[in-house]
């Protein structure tokens, strides 16, 4: 039986999605993640494999991969490490991609364009920060829509959503991300 892989999944929506897929399918789980060992507890060894690794490592994460059916990637913060992981699965032959994406209203060419000319000297600290953040994740983004994988996007909500949904709103990412994954096996 192909395999499941969670890339980043000792965080939060990683966590939550490992939750979903071990109570709705009967597919064993890769759980990928720095520090996985120490951050991930309570493992069904009869399903859930554990890889302690980095997105950047390509060999570990190609021999992670392998005979897995979909990735969830949870993360897409680094374009290096968007492009180490689209690298890893061509070279272990997978094809469908659930990844979590910039809000939709980034994803625009002109949002994107705007984006890019952007530039923060006169920002506070903490803007500039999330500005950069912003720019990674929408040329992750970028880099997957080229990637020729089998792609579903779930959106991230605004910073506005999640400030006045604290939690709720990873519940509901998590929730499309199953669905997206339902997509595939229908």
């Amino acid at each position: 039986m192909k395999r499941l892989a969670i890339l980043g999944a000792a965080g939060t929506i990683g966590q939550r999605s490992r939750q979903k897929l071990l109570e709705r399918t009967n597919r064993p789980l890769v759980l990928y993640a720095r520090r996985a060992t120490e951050r991930l507890h309570e493992i069904d060894a009869a399903r859930e494999t554990i890889i302690d690794g980095d997105f950047l490592d390509l060999g570990r994460l190609v021999r992670a991969l392998q005979g897995c059916q979909s990735v969830f990637l949870t993360d897409i913060h680094d374009p290096r490490a968007t492009l180490r992981v689209i690298e890893a699965m061509k070279l272990a032959e997978v094809n469908q991609l659930i990844s979590v994406a910039p809000e939709k209203r980034l994803c625009t060419s002109a949002a994107l364009k705007q984006l890019a000319d952007l530039t923060a000297p006169f920002l506070a600290p903490e803007k500039h920060q999330l500005l950069l953040q912003q720019k990674n994740r929408l040329m992750s983004y970028q880099l997957i829509v080229g990637s020729e994988l089998a792609v579903r996007f779930v959106h991230l909500p605004s910073m506005e959503e999640c400030m006045l949904q604290p939690v709720g709103w990873q519940e509901a990412v998590v929730e499309e991300m199953l669905a997206m994954y339902h997509c595939y096996t229908a």
